[in-house]
């Protein structure tokens, strides 16, 4: 039986969650969500039983949804990491296009491009991305706005045009047969639309 002091069995609890957590992100994307039990879950972690498994998640969609809110986030980091010298145009440029290099990843295509629309549903799936890449890109336009790279228009419209063609152009780079030259076509094409938005510069 095991003890422990309130601390200690807080701590194996949290261990437990950050292990099922860990198992999700490996196997929901190979062999997948849907062909992924409960039981493959807990044998992956350790967690024991399934009893801990309902312990800390009502089912496996909510162990999905963890795994989907953890796997953005690190999207998200990834795309602003080691942002260029430069102005606000060639920051938001940088976040736009890590995006798209990300949809060339194993487990960014199939947790949040493939499965993530299907296991999550449109509504809850909007929530989660409200909170992170959307915000993460509405901030980066209103920041490029107020230096002028951009002329200013509707920020809320034009960020959710750039989402949903962000969204789609990295489908295609996860379903291309030749994904690499996908997400070269797709990038080209994402350069031209940002230099559409581009404030002429000053005579």
């Amino acid at each position: 039986m095991r003890g422990g002091s309130d601390a200690e069995r807080r701590a194996r609890g949290a261990q437990t969650r950050r292990d099922l957590i860990t198992a999700g992100r490996a196997l929901f994307v190979d062999p997948g969500y849907f062909r992924t039990s409960i039981g493959d879950l807990v044998a992956r972690s350790n967690a024991g039983s399934r009893g801990a498994f309902y312990h800390h998640f009502a089912d496996k969609a909510a162990l999905f949804r963890a795994v989907f809110e953890e796997v953005e986030e690190d999207l998200m980091l990834r795309a602003m990491a080691h942002p260029p010298p430069g102005d606000s145009w060639e920051r938001l440029n940088h976040g736009l296009r890590g995006f798209l290099e990300a949809a060339l990843e194993p487990e960014v295509q199939r947790v949040i491009l493939i499965d993530g629309p299907v296991v999550l549903g449109w509504q809850t799936l909007r929530e989660i991305e409200q909170s992170s890449s959307i915000s993460m890109i509405e901030h980066a336009l209103h920041e490029a706005m107020a230096d002028g790279a951009i002329d200013t228009q509707p920020v809320r419209e034009l960020t959710h045009m750039l989402v949903a063609a962000i969204e789609e152009a990295s489908l295609l780079v996860a379903y291309a047969r030749h994904p690499g030259d996908a997400r070269a076509a797709a990038a080209a094409v994402l350069d031209r639309m940002l230099l559409s938005l581009k404030a002429p510069s000053p005579r």
